[in-house]
């Protein structure tokens, strides 16, 4: 394959570069009194977010200099989808089950979560459709519902895991896709109405995720309710104030925070880095955001349009929801953090649609991407839908 030698996004680059430094470096004081107690060792988990941290970087730099087609052959999209789909059934067969959920195959060496394969196969199937099937979007039964039906499988499958938040975020991230595409509104709406009552069904099924609720609204009207968690990530926050307690110095992370290195780590990095280190990581994620809509805009291929939207979604959502999470504003859901969560499965296909990303900022104003259709974001106008410009 060619490699393309334009130029790229410096921001949005110094932007990953910190939330990854800051994630390598917050996961190994997050975990390294849990790592020394279960596995004898002080850097077990950083030693794994290191070497996930490495194919990370490989992703981008493979991802963002590739010189790729933007106009995928047909079927491949679907083929992508497919290939997730059978990944996230075989995991009810020979997956691992972790705490109850079955998410995970364990490789030997490292373990793979195919939701997150899921993620970007439906972005860049989704990206393909609302570009490549513009015309056909109005059409309720001709244009939506087949793939619909594409898209109700691999939430089926995750939904199942039991993986609810993921199911959530996968549906908010096309959803806002759809949006900005030529689908309708009323059909938009009609979707999440749809899927409302399912959502209930779900969840009072589910006596954890009852739980979850209940104790998140009891600690909103009473903090000395239920809630061990959240009150334990609050305390964090709390302690760290402003300037935090100093890298390392973190007490919640000694058994006093479940999941101090994972999804909770937000409240870890609040503790020792303080109110400043969490709106920097959070201003942080905004020039992602800001970087991903320019970019989206500037690209003169409607499926590079919407790949640079789903990916920026994808990477922006999780970042806040987490956070959202973290500081008691919505129940728990286990959603990580994009760089900053120990995670490997995340960690590396958030490089790979990093990758993408400053590979259509270095291709924006290139022909080779294709002309501009009807297809593309401006049938929505973007700059108005999304309030951002250059």
């Amino acid at each position: 394959m060619k490699i393309n030698k334009s130029k790229n996004d410096v921001f949005l680059i110094a932007a990953v570069s910190l939330l990854l430094t800051i994630g390598l470096i917050m996961v190994f004081s997050a975990s390294a009194f849990v790592a020394h107690e279960r596995h004898g060792s002080l850097i077990f988990f950083f030693r794994k977010q290191i070497f996930w941290g490495f194919l990370c970087i490989l992703g981008i730099f493979i991802f963002s200099r590739l010189k790729i087609n933007y106009t995928p052959k047909p079927g491949f999209p679907l083929y992508l989808v497919l290939t997730s789909i059978v990944l996230l059934f075989g995991l009810f067969i020979w997956g691992d089950v972790v705490n109850g959920a079955r998410r995970w195959y364990n490789l030997g060496l490292a373990s793979f979560q195919p939701s997150e394969f899921a993620k970007l196969s439906l972005i860049i199937y989704f990206a393909d459709i609302f570009s490549r099937k513009s015309g056909l979007l109005h059409d309720w039964q001709k244009g939506l519902l087949p793939h619909l039906i594409i898209f109700g499988l691999v939430l089926v499958a995750i939904f199942f895991q039991p993986d609810l938040g993921t199911v959530i975020m996968i549906t908010m991230i096309i959803g806002t896709m759809a949006f900005l595409s030529n689908v309708r509104f009323k059909h938009v709406l009609a979707g999440g109405i749809f899927l409302l009552p399912l959502l209930i069904i779900k969840i009072r099924s589910s006596s954890y995720q009852v739980k979850r609720i209940i104790d998140w609204w009891e600690n909103l009207n009473n903090p000395l309710g239920s809630g061990y968690q959240i009150k334990q990530s609050l305390i964090g926050l709390g302690r760290g104030g402003l300037l935090g307690n100093g890298v390392g110095t973190s007490k919640q992370k000694f058994y006093f925070l479940p999941d101090s290195h994972t999804d909770f780590v937000f409240a870890i990095v609040g503790e020792e880095i303080g109110f400043i280190g969490t709106t920097l990581i959070l201003l942080l994620f905004l020039v992602v955001l800001w970087r991903g809509i320019s970019i989206a805009k500037r690209a003169r291929n409607p499926f590079a349009q919407y790949l640079a939207i789903g990916v920026t979604l994808n990477l922006v959502l999780y970042a806040f929801m987490n956070a959202a999470v973290t500081t008691m504003l919505v129940p728990t859901t286990g959603i990580p953090m994009p760089f900053i969560s120990y995670g490997g499965s995340s960690l590396l296909f958030t490089g790979i649609m990093i990758g993408l990303l400053i590979n259509i900022a270095r291709n924006a104003e290139h022909a080779t991407m294709g002309s501009i259709s009807a297809g593309g974001l401006r049938s929505r106008n973007i700059s108005r839908t999304l309030i951002m410009s250059e």
